[in-house]
């Protein structure tokens, strides 16, 4: 059934791109998704001339006899060959079937190949497709890599999919592939699409999901910290939002110190105020380094200052006309702040597993290494990517 209406699917995923991007959460980089247009063009390369015909043998191959055997490399070449045409997104779907279905005993190689048809779909910018294969049980385990997940979800967070995000955590969720039950980085993903989705259902996910990690002991990100946080100011539950940004152990970060700003500017709670904004007089560094506060901030502060005690206003206005005179008010909104890119998620960790690994090492292979790069090779040659912690 899933291959009789194959051609139908895609052509309706053809037309499902009405949704504008937005801007994007993760890196080309931390995602692999240079890594893999540079395959891409490599493949092309050593195909010169001959794409049309390999294809072509490729298509025959598929529907010739149920004992032909899918190669590694033909499934490789296939990924980083096709283009957005529904042709051949049905020749990569039926390598992938014939590949899948073959007896694990007649596969040799350790290329792990989600992560790769995951990084070849978003390139292709074809949320559907790579949501329905996904889910779809005939490839049961296929795609069973934090990586694949992680690219999927930014996939339809990049295409405005926010309720999917959603769907597709609560599959991460249920599987635990990796022992991971709540992936870090799926969480920051996960809170981000409910603050972009902003809906009431969207909100109610994202407070039950924070409920789930303290209720497990699960510490999660800063940003995802701030974007769940952020959302609830959204929703006129200031007490929350103070609640949720406190209880980020590093207080210091400009999204975080802000939301704390905004929620007790809504509590009316003036006099504490104070010692967040003089905190960062107190912290040094470089000129072009200096800490800040967004305008917006600045001027919900400015319109409720009248509020306030006359002790905690003099403060207040005594300390704003210091932050706007020495250079401190950034005219960056909140949501610029919130939804920066993320190009770098480079930590310590026990296994060097990460989301752009499939090329940094030869092909798609996420076994587990028995040594670490130098200090040497890692200025050099080091680029950090996105880790699948547990």
């Amino acid at each position: 059934m899933f291959r009789r209406s194959l051609f139908a699917f895609i052509r309706q995923s053809e037309t499902a791109k009405s949704v504008v991007a937005v801007r994007n959460l993760y890196s080309a980089s931390v995602l692999g998704l240079d890594g893999y247009e540079n395959y891409r063009q490599k493949t092309s390369t050593q195909h010169l001339h001959n794409i049309d015909n390999f294809k072509r043998k490729m298509r025959e191959f598929v529907a010739g006899s149920n004992t032909n055997m899918i190669f590694t490399e033909d499934l490789k070449n296939v990924i980083h060959l096709v283009e957005n045409t529904p042709e051949d997104k049905q020749l990569l779907l039926d390598m992938i079937e014939k590949y899948n279905s073959q007896s694990q005993e007649l596969r040799f190689g350790n290329y792990v190949f989600g992560p790769v048809v995951m990084r070849a779909l978003h390139h292709l910018k074809d949320p559907q497709l790579a949501l329905e294969l996904f889910k779809n049980e005939k490839y049961s385990g296929f795609f069973d890599q934090l990586t694949s997940y992680q690219i999927l979800g930014d996939l339809l967070y990049e295409n405005g999919l926010y309720p999917q995000v959603r769907e597709v955590f609560d599959i991460v969720k249920q599987r635990q592939i990796q022992g991971s039950h709540y992936p870090k980085h799926s969480v920051t993903l996960t809170l981000a699409a409910c603050y972009r989705e902003n809906s009431k259902e969207s909100y109610q996910y994202a407070m039950n999901l924070w409920k789930e990690l303290n209720a497990v002991g699960h510490l999660p990100m800063r940003k995802a910290t701030a974007f769940a946080a952020a959302l609830a100011l959204k929703h006129g539950e200031p007490g929350i939002a103070l609640e949720i940004a406190t209880s980020f152990m590093k207080g210091n970060y400009v999204t975080i110190r802000q939301i704390k700003l905004l929620a007790l500017v809504k509590l009316g709670r003036f006099d504490d105020l104070v010692p967040i904004l003089r905190s960062i007089l107190e912290v040094g560094g470089p000129v072009d380094n200096k800490q800040t506060f967004c305008q917006e901030v600045i001027q919900q502060i400015k319109d409720a200052i009248g509020a306030a005690s006359e002790e905690a206003s003099q403060d207040l206005q005594r300390i704003l006309s210091y932050l706007e005179t020495n250079g401190h008010i950034t005219e960056k909104t909140m949501e610029e702040l919130l939804c920066q890119e993320i190009v770098s998620t480079a930590q310590k960790r026990d296994n060097y597993s990460n989301l752009a690994e499939s090329y940094r090492s030869r092909g798609g292979s996420q076994q587990r290494r028995s040594f670490a790069p130098s200090s040497a090779q890692k200025s050099r040659f080091y680029r950090p990517g996105l880790a699948d912690l547990n």
